[in-house]
């Protein structure tokens, strides 16, 4: 019975990319209250016949795992997939027309429906749902940074806007430019008074520039009267590196855009000089303009009481292509390799749980939402397939990046602090840690990486979590990672998960005391609505 920028190694991508989309005549958050979306209208029914198979083979982990990246990444790139290009002149104005699945966009969704469709061509898998959750949509119409230079010509760089920092209307706001420096407390102090001016400062490359004082420079400019932000991000050559946000603390007041480096470092030169800055946006309330989705697929086993959840998140900022590219392939080979070994033995010990997750880059905690559907008291462990998996390595010299030939060394395995999960991950992972130089991180309430909602909810829990110099960026293409680091990587999540399926789900859970008492308090976004359990 029944009980949901300008980077030189990019410019050959990107030129390619743009002249696809200039063919097509481009032109507070909350726990999912509101009014319901409109679509995907609710979780779908789990009866629905499934498509036919795939085209791609099941084979080995790595090859399996990178053809369904590649036709993720396909989705993403289709120029007829992608609805926010703001400009009628996409090679000049081409950071206005940067594709990217971002929440709430209509490529945003579209990937979720494909992701959920991936699912129904899997047989065995049952009560395949892709659920919408109601969340705030940043929606931009214009971006701009102009500055008036002393001949009164105009100096216009490449910008993005740092999403729900702030807004203005189609006119912008216009002040003279001041000089934070990095931003720090005494950088501030040294900047006079910014009243009706628009403030520029440095930030380290982080996918959350928060976490290194941004947000506390940028709310500090706003509480001394400044009427606009730019963020200069030190990311590789001039890249444009887009920053989360947290939703919960809703829309802020000051309009703030990103900046490449070297951009920064001009803008900097220029500062006393004039300039206006537009970020004309709306934000759509949760409801039928405002929503998110969650995608489930489950795999019944003997034991239906106990579950074992797999999941990815599927949105991001721009082409995603290392960041997460490979977690969607490996988890659609997972879903395979599973589904088909449960064909030929029978039924699996215990339950698996497929998901793929909305609203990551806005941290809208998809991942938070599936767990409270599913009862976290049911969940085993949630191992999770997070960024950076495959990403190659690189280092600046001149601020220009160049390969190193080695993996990405931003990269960690985050276990909970419980014996069992981490012996049985310690021993599948054991061959990548030490050749990819993969670091070994306890949970802990500071650093459960992109685990942090499952590990909140005193769920086992394991990932890798990675920052690739590239992540975030447009140039995030499928050359910034390698099949070569993605196989041993994904043959390691399948042995590991063949290992937790033969190991008691309750001695799994029973082993979490010490992590439990270090997870804190969940992050506070409820289930949507009712999920179908097999």
């Amino acid at each position: 019975m029944a009980r949901h920028l300008h980077s030189p190694l990019a410019i050959t991508t990107r030129a390619g990319l743009l002249a696809m989309l200039a063919l097509t005549g481009c032109v507070n958050g909350g726990g999912g209250d509101g009014t319901e979306p409109t679509q995907p209208a609710g979780p779908s029914q789990p009866g629905n016949p499934p498509a036919t198979g795939f085209d791609i083979p099941l084979g080995e982990p790595g090859p399996t795992a990178y053809a369904h990246m590649q036709a993720y990444l396909d989705v993403v790139l289709d120029p007829a997939n992608f609805d926010e290009c703001l400009t009628s002149d996409p090679v000049t104005e081409w950071y206005k027309c940067l594709p990217g699945p971002r929440t709430g966009s209509g490529l945003g969704h579209i990937v979720h429906r494909w992701a959920a469709d991936q699912f129904r061509r899997i047989e065995g898998l049952e009560a395949i749902q892709e659920q919408a959750f109601g969340f705030p949509i940043f929606k931009p119409r214009n971006y701009a940074l102009t500055v008036t230079l002393d001949d009164g010509s105009p100096y216009q760089p490449a910008v993005f806007p740092w999403y729900f920092q702030g807004v203005t209307d189609a006119q912008g706001v216009t002040g003279a430019l001041v000089d934070l420096g990095g931003g720090s407390l005494l950088d501030r102090l040294r900047a006079g008074d910014v009243t009706g001016k628009i403030v520029i400062f440095t930030a380290r490359q982080v996918l959350n520039a928060a976490t290194v004082g941004a947000q506390q420079a940028l709310d500090w400019a706003a509480e001394q009267g400044a009427i606009g932000a730019i963020v200069a991000i030190e990311g590789p050559s001039n890249e444009l590196v887009a920053q989360n946000y947290n939703t919960f603390e809703g829309l802020r007041e000051l309009p703030t855009v990103i900046v490449g480096e070297f951009d920064g470092q001009r803008l900097v030169e220029l500062a006393g000089q004039t300039a206006q800055l537009i970020v004309d946006a709306t934000v759509a309330e949760p409801g039928p303009e405002g929503y998110s989705s969650n995608s489930y697929a489950f795999l019944p086993g003997q034991d239906r009481e106990h579950l074992l959840v797999i999941g990815t998140p599927v949105n991001g900022w721009f082409t995603v292509g290392s960041e997460r590219g490979p977690g969607v392939g490996g988890l659609i080979y997972l879903a395979r390799y599973l589904a088909d070994r449960a064909q030929r033995e029978g039924p699996l010990p215990y339950t698996v749980v497929f998901t793929f997750t909305g609203a990551h880059e806005v941290l809208g905690f998809g991942q938070e939402r599936v767990l409270q559907c599913l009862d976290p008291s049911r969940v085993a462990s949630y191992v999770h397939l997070g960024a950076g998996l495959a990403s190659r390595g690189y280092i600046e010299r001149a601020g220009e990046p160049m390969p190193t030939g080695l993996p990405a060394t931003q990269r960690a395995l985050v276990i909970s602090e419980n014996l069992v999960l981490e012996t049985a991950a310690l021993a599948a992972f054991a061959d990548v840690i030490a050749t990819q130089v993969l670091t070994v991180s306890p949970g802990g309430v500071f650093n459960p990486g992109e685990t942090q909602a499952a590990y909140a909810l005193q769920i086992p829990t394991l990932g890798i979590s990675g920052a690739g110099l590239f992540h975030h960026s447009p140039s995030d293409t499928i050359d910034k990672l390698s099949i070569d680091y993605l196989a041993p990587v994904i043959e390691s999540y399948r042995d590991l998960v063949d290992q937790l399926l033969a190991t008691d789900p309750a001695s799994i859970r029973n082993a979490n005391a010490i992590a439990d008492s270090l997870a804190g308090d969940p992050i506070g976004f409820r289930c949507p609505g009712p999920v179908v359990i097999p």
